[in-house]
């Protein structure tokens, strides 16, 4: 795990390698903690079981390698009061991105930075009516915004922040790059709900504090990543940021990181944070989570309490969650929980399927092996 904060490396890096994947991640809560919204541009969906069984293919001699780009995808959720009102994780047949500039696109989906205002203009226009496995919570809709996310500190990673540090965040341990460009947004908005008879189901305004990071390999998760937990949580106008990384036995990449900011001013940076877990739960698909976490900052002994109170998403090898979402609540913010190991498990990859709507067209992109796979995966499993 690399971890920096840079805008020059938020562009695409135009990574092509059999497996690479790329996103670009964005949420924000209300200020009345009312909503809260997530928005992420993919190259190389890494949980895509079609993507998945494709490398695997191509391991195998079976199929030509794999482009990341014929794997793109956006997914887009907003939620209410702790549960989710529209989901959309969509994979497209066009993708476009720039190598100098933060520019990205995917389908109708576009994500654009205006460097004289530091923001981040975000289109949204999902089209479910068009997709070939719509989802309950988005059946027949259509969603449509806009919102900006304006960075409030460009560089908040100063070398003396930096320096403070045990050195690990200098160093590359693993392949895989999180750039953390913009933790403290300020977000505006508005989405509208369509129904399938064009008729507006929903409009939502949203104001609140947003937040950006960019994430990039040129591995496939499943070979590099074991697992991980990441947040951040406020506490009035200080927010803690935390992550904590896993790598498969033998393989660098451990490391955890934690920073504080007051406001938009970071106070502490360091990568060296305790994490503890307490009330360790499974959800329906055996996937193991903790209900509590508790945050230790050796340099300070600040402890942070986080609460995984609204599991809005869940599945075999994710989930997130909405913590301390009442207003008695020590803390309130975003967090989730991920096993790498379980996306080369074949048994889930149809249930995974259920989850990502694609348009007919879709299916010309994938080679025969692929089609295969995806159709007789538990078959193969059983025999």
């Amino acid at each position: 795990m690399r971890m920096i904060a840079s805008r020059t490396e938020d562009a695409w890096h135009g990574l092509r390698q059999p497996g690479a994947y790329e996103w670009w991640y964005f949420d924000a809560l209300s200020e009345d903690r009312e909503y809260g919204l997530v928005a992420i541009w993919f190259c190389g969906i890494p949980f895509s079981p079609d993507y998945n069984a494709h490398f695997e293919a191509y391991e195998r001699g079976r199929a030509l390698p794999p482009d990341p780009c014929d794997y793109a995808a956006f997914s887009f959720a907003l939620y209410h009061r702790g549960r989710p009102i529209a989901y959309a994780l969509v994979e497209y047949d066009t993708f476009t991105a720039s190598t100098t500039r933060p520019m990205v696109s995917a389908g109708r989906n576009l994500l654009t930075y205006d460097p004289a205002t530091a923001t981040y203009h975000l289109n949204v226009d999902v089209d479910l009516t068009e997709v070939t496995t719509p989802i309950p919570v988005a059946i027949g809709r259509r969603l449509t915004g806009t919102f900006s996310f304006r960075n409030l500190n460009e560089n908040w990673l100063s070398p003396e922040l930096v320096a403070s540090s045990r050195g690990l965040m200098e160093q590359a341990l693993g392949t895989h790059t999180w750039n953390l460009v913009a933790p403290v947004c300020a977000t505006q908005g508005a989405l509208e709900i369509t129904g399938a008879n064009g008729r507006c189901e929903r409009r939502v305004a949203f104001a609140g504090r947003g937040y950006h990071d960019h994430n990039y390999d040129p591995v496939p998760m499943s070979r590099a990543i074991n697992r991980w937990h990441w947040g951040r949580c406020w506490r009035g106008d200080r927010m803690l940021i935390y992550y904590r990384n896993e790598p498969l036995p033998g393989q660098p990449g451990a490391f955890s990181f934690g920073a504080v900011f007051d406001g938009e001013r970071p106070e502490l940076v360091t990568d060296a944070i305790e994490v503890t877990f307490e009330a360790q739960r499974r959800n329906w698909l055996g996937l193991k989570y903790p209900h509590r976490l508790h945050v230790t900052l050796p340099a300070t002994g600040e402890t942070w309490t986080i609460r995984q109170q609204h599991m809005v998403d869940s599945g075999p090898f994710y989930i997130r969650f909405l913590s301390g979402a009442g207003p008695d609540d020590d803390a309130h913010g975003v967090s989730e929980t991920l096993d790498g190991r379980r996306l080369r498990w074949r048994l889930f990859r149809p249930m995974i399927n259920t989850r990502i709507q694609r348009p007919p067209s879709r299916a010309n992109l994938l080679p025969a092996p692929v089609v295969r796979l995806g159709r007789t995966a538990l078959i193969w499993l059983v025999s």
